[in-house]
């Protein structure tokens, strides 16, 4: 329900105004819990309190459309969600331009929607103009490009456009890294994509290889935009979203190598399901009537995990 509440308060970059502010949270808030029972009724009310004020062609009426959208998304009511977000893209193109942040939000959120429902030929386009839109008005190495970079490389990913999928995660690495630095989350979340989309063209030799990147890193800062720690509750709470992200990431990883080990050996994800991360690394050295494919050095990679679980276990709360 958590994530939910967060999908609900996507906003693709774009500001809420000073009137929605309250109401988007409360909406966050109750989505969040599960309440779609509190939250969709207070989403329309205040759509039909902003259209009697303001009328329906306006960007405040769009950004309700938008969080109601979301809301309907969370619920797997794909159509409905749908109607509302060609609605507010409407909207925002007629009363902002065809180049508002607020417009590549809305395309954003499109093509994730498109993209849920598998969808990927519809959604690539939307995805695409979200990203010209970003470069032009942010600039080519802004975080949201590189953010819109990533949505891109999966759909075309999910198509099979394997050099269209590296050609953007690679830009998108290029400009992370040169804003936070190598160490930055969002580094090793596109690293861990890449290898993800290597491991499905069979390159197992450059997956490992971003694998032992990964996993070499022995901490992680707090991502790009991420608010500055002032109280000593504020870096408690700061602790704990770190820790948690990095838990998914690591998590994420491991599924990876898994993948990684059964591949090399032949084997069908199921089977290689159970293995736990140490074995699954261990076993990266193929022997046996396989002894032909490429043999990978697995001791520095087991060390970096070492390395990485130890600090991690520094991250929980006391």
């Amino acid at each position: 329900p958590e994530a939910a509440g967060a999908a609900a308060a996507q906003q693709g970059g774009y500001e809420i105004p000073a009137r929605l502010r309250t109401l988007h949270n409360l909406v966050i808030q109750y989505a969040g819990q599960g309440r779609y029972e509190v939250a969709v009724p207070l989403c329309r009310q205040a759509l039909e309190d902003l259209e009697r004020s303001s009328g329906h062609c306006h960007p405040d009426v769009a950004t309700m459309l938008n969080i109601l959208a979301l809301v309907y998304r969370d619920q797997n009511k794909y159509k409905e969600a749908t109607d509302l977000l060609h609605d507010a893209l409407q909207i925002r193109e007629q009363t902002l331009g065809p180049e508002h942040p607020a417009v590549a939000a809305t395309l954003n959120n499109l093509a994730v929607l498109y993209g849920k429902r598998g969808r990927y030929r519809e959604a690539e386009p939307l995805c695409q103009r979200a990203l010209d839109i970003r470069e032009k008005v942010l600039g080519a190495d802004h975080p949201d490009v590189a953010k819109q970079l990533n949505n891109l490389a999966l759909l075309c990913q999910n198509q099979g456009k394997f050099q269209d999928v590296e050609r953007h995660y690679a830009r998108a690495l290029s400009i992370y890294q040169a804003l936070g630095g190598p160490n930055d989350p969002n580094v090793a979340k596109t690293k861990n994509n890449l290898a993800s989309a290597y491991l499905k063209q069979n390159k197992y030799q450059q997956a490992e290889e971003l694998y032992k990147e990964i996993l070499s890193q022995e901490a992680l800062p707090a991502p790009l935009g991420a608010p500055h720690v002032g109280t000593a509750g504020d870096a408690q709470q700061q602790v704990l979203r770190r820790s948690s992200s990095f838990s998914k990431l690591r998590e994420s990883i491991r599924r990876g190598s898994e993948k990684l080990v059964s591949r090399l050996r032949g084997e069908s994800m199921a089977g290689a399901a159970g293995m736990k991360r140490a074995v699954s690394l261990n076993m990266l050295n193929v022997e046996g009537p396989r002894a032909a494919r490429p043999q990978f050095s697995t001791r520095k990679l087991s060390e970096a995990l070492r390395t990485m679980s130890a600090s991690t276990q520094d991250l929980s709360p006391r």
